[in-house]
């Protein structure tokens, strides 16, 4: 059984069979030409005729391709105006993260003139709860909340009671203990400590959505320039710097997706780093050369993209490297430190030698092991203090890591091209399963 064609069916139909590319449609144009030339009257209106069809259908075929895109977008925007649920996380320093409760019950309004009056602490004389919510949760919620909360938290707490109780002392026997016991005792707006903690929770998840988006080195970005990517992995891409490279053949190896340190980095991705770390030392011992492989874990809080920056250097200095970069750590940062100044990396990798979620800078040689230092204070340590050290030994110029030189384009493909004629025998990728 057969069924009747609609006419916008075959009005589709006839625009397909006519749709022609730019090069059949300059085909067209050049006969048409020759024929004009000739004095061809029979083929001149033949092939008018096929180029003012060929023309119409392009435009109907580019409006309905306008209208398709403008109904998508006006039901994407009422798909967007619609509520949506999302689940909120929050992150402590170490990179852990779980889920925030909603209110669980009716929240009281803000502000308002009704006085909060104290909560009964005491029975017969005898005390019975300290804090209001003590009759309302047990002992594995307590437990749950202790693990949850950070340091942060803590100090956030003691300020607000602080900032409560000052100045209501009571003559000399209201002490200090005293002040943060009958703090505890005041009641507090129901659900006002969740809702405080999802007014963080959507804070921190904004932040990471903005940092994600303006990232320079997530491969899904924008601001991604993917002209200078060399190599592609599973989890691992290779790229060159957008700016003067120090040396020739300085590369990056960066996660595809978000990740802020190696410390915080799965097994599979950390082994295909260094996959790509074994194949550039060979590649650099070909040409009698040698690399260090450098990452800098600053601002944690910034939840920037982890770099591994390599730069090769000549023997005679990478001989050297691990002389100045043990001096420069030894003399860096403060003076007085609460953590080791300097982590040797020989016997052991930067994630079992520094705890998740400090900050730190951890340089390697090659394939050997190398140093690694815990900042103390982020403020005297600047970010380009590994390309500082390299800048010293081969006395270059200071701007060269302080203000990177931007390069035009045609600098950065010529780069690129000599570094994938480098890379092409050592490639890892193409070995990869």
């Amino acid at each position: 059984m057969f069924l009747p064609r609609t006419e916008s069916e075959s009005e589709e139909e006839e625009e397909e069979l006519l749709l022609l590319s730019e090069e059949e449609m300059n085909k067209l144009g050049s006969k048409l030409i020759k024929a004009e030339m000739m004095g061809n009257t029979a083929m001149i209106e033949k092939l008018k005729s096929q180029l003012e069809a060929a023309h119409k259908a392009k435009e109907n075929h580019a409006a309905r391709i306008k209208q398709h895109e403008t109904a998508e977008s006006k039901k994407a925007a009422g798909h967007s105006s619609e509520d949506q649920e999302v689940l909120l996380f929050r992150t402590d320093q170490s990179g852990r993260a779980w889920p925030v409760k909603g209110p669980t019950g009716p929240q009281e309004p803000h502000g308002g003139r009704r006085k909060k009056k104290p909560m009964e602490t005491h029975v017969d004389g005898q005390r019975v709860r300290y804090f209001q919510d003590d009759d309302s949760i047990g002992l594995q919620e307590m437990v749950r909340r202790e693990k949850m909360s950070s340091a942060q938290d803590q100090n956030a707490l003691y300020s607000r009671m602080a900032a409560k109780m000052m100045g209501k002392m009571d003559g000399d026997n209201y002490t200090l203990d005293d002040m943060f016991v009958s703090s505890a005792a005041q009641r507090e707006g129901e659900g006002r400590e969740e809702e405080r903690m999802r007014s963080k929770a959507i804070a921190e998840s904004r932040r990471l959505a903005a940092s994600m988006d303006k990232c320079q080195h997530c491969f899904n970005s924008q601001d991604l320039q993917k002209h200078l990517i060399v190599a592609i992995g599973s989890k691992v891409y290779l790229s060159l710097p957008a700016g003067v490279s120090m040396t020739e053949g300085q590369c990056l190896i960066c996660p595809l997706q978000h990740h802020c340190s190696a410390t915080g980095l799965d097994e599979d991705i950390w082994s295909e780093m260094q996959l790509f770390r074994r194949a550039l030392v060979r590649m650099f011992e070909a040409q009698e050369l040698d690399c260090v492989f450098m990452e800098t874990h600053i601002n944690p809080r910034r939840r920037q993209h982890m770099v591994l920056e390599c730069i090769p250097l000549p023997r005679e200095l990478g001989d050297m490297a691990p002389i100045y970069f043990k001096k420069a750590i030894m003399e860096c940062d403060e003076e007085w430190a609460m953590n080791k100044k300097i982590v040797d990396l020989s016997s052991k990798d930067i994630r079992q030698a520094v705890p998740r979620g400090l900050p730190y800078f951890a340089v390697d040689f090659g394939l050997q092991g190398g140093f690694a230092h815990v900042i103390e204070n982020e403020q005297k340590f600047p970010h380009y203090f590994g390309k500082e050290v390299v800048g010293g030994m081969m006395d270059l110029e200071p701007r060269r890591w302080r203000k990177p030189i931007r390069e035009n384009f045609d600098d950065q493909r010529k780069k690129v091209l000599q570094f994938a004629q480098w890379w092409k025998p050592y490639d890892c990728t193409k070995t990869q399963d």
